[in-house]
This record gives structure tokens, sequence and C-alpha cells, in this order.
């Protein structure tokens, strides 16, 4: 009677479950509750890979070897695996050591004695497998048949809170993923907002400042004496006020320019001449050169890329640090495409271009690329964002790691050349 009030007990929490750590937490507790033993194990069978089963949650003594381990084991190499998966019934090997149907190797690792698996059946087939048993000295502890019952009956159950649970993990990553366009979409019509703007104002800014220029260009500076340090400031206001025009213009462009075979490794080595100029001589600079693949893209967009990178960079530093820029070549599969926003499989050269300066919140991250969006004092919000545009451009993506009080670090994925 008690292990039907057990049972009853654990199926209700079982439906409340929303995530597989909760399904793991009550299936822990379960059968410890209703057997002798004290560790639990959830694997399933990947429909996508029929040549294995992989470990999805685990409890007591066996977990943490499991995942330093073997989260994933080949169904070739185990024919108890086999054996569940093809007959969708009750193993139990008494003595692990002993039996033919282990993986001597896996039994060595763990320490397995009695292994008990109940398969997980769902609409009529077998996805997966409940797992159980003893360990070391625990010895060999054949299960009784109540307890086979039990774990049968909490199987069957145990089906339908997975499926339940996996169907909410894919739609919390549907609504991540819609939530994710929504935001991309409002960047874009920030972007194209900034493209309306530049167009009516960059046209009548330039000429203005070409007439304050050239004004001041004929001023003869010798007999100002000190007032030439305000003529040169002057200069240089306005020569920022140019740059902020071409950042606006380049922002509000639909398109880049005529692409051709870039070396990445030379248009980082022609910018960073270009820009030096502007870098305190106490600020350090690094450029380490890297094998990678050509790309192909406007080289003005690009130089103006890596230039906006450098400038936040040097800003970020301040009066006294290290800026480091390295090029190479990188191969994302899925996986590592899908850690990054935007990111995408396949071939790509990298160029990194990490500060020393006091880093970037986290809850600050996700919004450096937006137009206007800026942390420092004199900052435009432009040019992080020209950044992603070009990239953008040129069919790439753009990330940033930070630790707050460890510097920066962006990345610039470009497709390599094929």
């Amino acid at each position: 009677m008690r292990t039907v009030e057990q049972i009853l007990r654990h199926s209700g929490e079982l439906q409340q479950a929303r995530s597989l750590a909760d399904l793991m937490r009550t299936t822990g507790e379960a059968v410890q509750a209703m057997t002798r033993y004290h560790s639990a194990w959830i694997a399933w069978f990947d429909p996508d890979r029929v040549d294995e089963v992989r470990v999805l949650a685990a409890s007591g003594a066996v977990e943490a070897t499991v995942w330093e381990t073997s989260p994933v084991v080949p169904r070739g190499t185990d024919a108890m695996v086999e054996e569940i998966a093809a007959g969708g019934r009750v193993i139990v090997v008494e003595d692990a050591r002993t039996d033919p149907r282990t993986n001597k190797e896996m039994v060595a690792r763990f320490g397995n004695r009695t292994i008990v698996n109940v398969p997980i059946i769902l609409r009529g087939s077998v996805r997966g497998m409940l797992g159980t048993g003893s360990f070391g000295d625990e010895g060999v502890v054949v299960p009784t048949p109540q307890e086979l019952e039990s774990l049968a009956i909490f199987a069957s159950q145990l089906a339908p809170a997975f499926d339940r649970v996996h169907a909410l993990a894919a739609q919390a990553k549907a609504e991540a993923a819609q939530l994710t366009l929504h935001r991309h979409l409002e960047s874009l019509q920030r972007v194209e907002l900034m493209g309306v703007l530049a167009a009516g104002v960059a046209h009548d800014l330039n000429n203005l400042l070409s007439v304050a220029m050239s004004s001041l260009a004929s001023i003869d500076r010798r007999p100002l004496g000190d007032d030439a340090e305000a003529l040169a400031d002057a200069t240089t206001a306005l020569e920022r006020m140019g740059d902020i025009s071409k950042q606006l213009l380049l922002l509000g462009r639909e398109r880049a320019g005529p692409h051709r075979p870039l070396d990445l490794n030379d248009k980082v080595a022609s910018t960073l001449a270009l820009v030096r100029p502007s870098i305190p001589r106490s600020i350090s600079v690094v450029h380490a050169r890297g094998a990678t693949p050509m790309v192909e893209g406007d080289p003005v967009q690009l130089e103006q890329a890596v230039a906006n990178l450098v400038i936040n960079a040097r800003d970020a530093v301040g009066k006294q640090g290290r800026i480091e820029l390295s090029v190479d070549e990188q191969l994302l599969d899925e996986v590592s495409a899908g850690r990054m926003s935007g990111g995408r499989p396949g071939r790509f050269a990298r160029l990194r271009v990490s500060d020393d300066g006091p880093g970037i919140p986290a809850e600050l991250q996700r919004r450096v690329f937006d137009p206007l969006f800026t942390t420092k004092p004199l900052g435009t919000g432009l040019g992080l964002a020209v950044v992603s545009r070009v990239v953008e451009q040129h069919k790439g993506f753009v990330s940033v790691h930070s630790v707050p009080g460890h510097g920066a670090t962006f990345e610039l994925y470009l497709p390599a050349l094929q």
C-alpha cells in the first residue's frame, strides 16, 4: 500500500515538472523511496542518431562520472542497450562484472554491480530507459518483484512527463527566437531611420564643414600667438564633425560598394597605419597575423569597420593600456555557431579586437551595436552600429565577449572566399 501511495505522489510531482532537472530530481527521489538503490539515470534514443544513446540526466553516485566520461554511449558496444531497445522489456543484470551483455570498459569506469534498465515507452515505441542499480561496495543487489513493478509503473508515468517537458522546452526556444527576431527588427528599423536622417543631413553638413575648414585653412597662424592653439582646437573639432558625418553616410548606405577578394590581415595592417596616429603612445597596439582564407568585400567599408573597432578599444582603454588584434580561420559547426547571436555554420575569417579596459556590463552587451546607444560621455553611438551594418552587408556577423573589470573582445566573422 505504501508503494502505491509513493507512486501516486511521485506521479503528481512528475506532472508539475517544468524542466529536465525537475524530472531527474523527482526520479531520483522516487527510485530511492521505492527501491534499495541510491542512483538513477535517464537515457534517450536520439531518432536522428540511431547508433547511440544519450544520457540526459543522472543522480546519486553516478552523476559526476556520467558527465565526465560517457554522456553518449555507442549502441553497438553495449548488448544490454540493444536488447532493451529491441525488446521493450525490463533488463536486469545481476552482476555487471560477469554478465556477457555489459560493456566491461564502462563497468570498470563506473563500478557497476547490479544494473536495472526499464524501457520508457512513448506512443508504442521505446524512446529511452530509466536506469538504476548498485555500485562498488554496495555489492550485488538483485531487485525484488515489487521493486521491478514499481519501477515499471513509474517509467510509464515518466514517458508522457518527458514528452511534455520537451514540448515546453521547444516552446520556450521558439519564444526566445521570436523575441530575438523582434529585437533584430527593431534594430533594423533604427538603422533605417538613421539612413533617412543621414540622407537629409549629411549633404548640407558636409558643405558647411567644407566652408568652415577652408576658412580656417586660409588663416595665417604665425601672428596669432596664443590664439593659434584655439584655432587648432577648432580645426580638430571640425574634423571630428566630418568623421561623424561620414559615419552617418556609411550607416545609411543600403548596400556595400564593389566587392573584390581581400586578405583580412592586409586590411587590418593598412587600417592600423591610418588610425595609429590617433592612439596615444602609452597604449600598446599588437597585431598578430595568422594564416587566413581570403574574403570578398568592399575595401572601404571593411576599413571603416576595422577602424571603428580599434577606436572603440582605444576609447575603452583610456590613457594607458593594451589593444590586441588577431586574424585567424574559424570552422563553425551548428553547436558553436548557435552560441553566438547571428552565428551560422561555415568557414570564416575571424578578426578579434581585444582591450584591457573596464569591460561591458552583461546587461548592456546586447545593446552595444544599436544605433545611438553609447556608454561614453562624448560617444555618438554610431561606431559599433556601423560595424554591425558593414558586417551584415558582407553576410557575416559580429559578437562581443566581456567580463566587467577584465576588458572586452569583439569578434568579426566574414565568410571565407571559396
